[in-house]
């Protein structure tokens, strides 16, 4: 039987973004790690940074807004706020970004399939 997996906050491993030097992340299930079909983390990004227009290619990107306050654009449907309790689904392919931090973001992204 497969055990399950349990991440308290004072046990998320920050790293820099891959990408992005202002940016942090919190891998919480990767199949990197975990051996999972998706991917779940944290991404803390500082009030001000700047984030390009990007896709990814293979997975959706759902995020859930934890806290801060900042706009998104996604192709299709334009500017959003991302606000305490914003829910987007980004279809894999379509362009996004975040802009506009007006205070620091912390936000849960999942990736299905998982990043590679």
């Amino acid at each position: 039987m497969e055990k399950g997996k349990a991440v308290q906050p004072n046990e998320v491993r920050w790293e820099p973004h891959p990408q992005l030097k202002e940016v942090k992340v919190g891998y919480l299930l990767s199949n990197r790690d975990d051996k999972t079909d998706l991917t779940c983390l944290l991404v803390r990004s500082p009030k001000g940074s700047r984030i390009e227009k990007h896709e990814h290619k293979n997975s959706d990107d759902i995020i859930f807004v934890i806290k801060g306050r900042a706009t998104i654009w996604i192709d299709g449907l334009g500017d959003l706020p991302m606000v305490p309790g914003s829910f987007f689904r980004i279809p894999k392919g379509v362009m996004h970004y975040p802009h506009d931090i007006e205070e620091d973001l912390l936000i849960y992204d999942v990736f299905y399939p998982y990043l590679a």
